[in-house]
């Protein structure tokens, strides 16, 4: 039973791995473009006044944008960019971000 369990985890966290790296493949370059100007072009800002984003947890990433765009976490600069997103935007800047190596 404790082998089945194993299974159905690994199975579980491989197939929604490779789901959610074809979103991000696809959409994430063009959508981290609004990105540019104070995160950088791979996410690795060099002011200290915006965070760096790259080498970020994707899971990181979608939690704060979609607490920008719902008001739960507020900033005047984000608050506009994340209202205009969708979850699938999220989703892929999460897996563009979380995969650019930090520097």
């Amino acid at each position: 039973m404790k082998k089945l369990f194993i299974a159905s985890i690994t199975a579980t966290l491989l197939f929604s791995a490779s789901a959610y790296s074809n979103v991000s493949s696809h959409a994430a370059p063009a959508i981290a473009a609004s990105c540019v100007g104070c995160h950088g072009a791979d996410g690795n800002s060099v002011v200290p006044n915006f965070p760096k984003l790259a080498g970020q947890h994707a899971a990181y990433i979608e939690k704060q944008l979609k607490d920008f765009r719902g008001g739960f976490r507020k900033d005047a600069t984000m608050a506009p960019f994340a209202k205009s997103l969708t979850d699938e935007d999220i989703k892929a800047l999460g897996a563009f971000y979380a995969s650019q190596p930090a520097k």
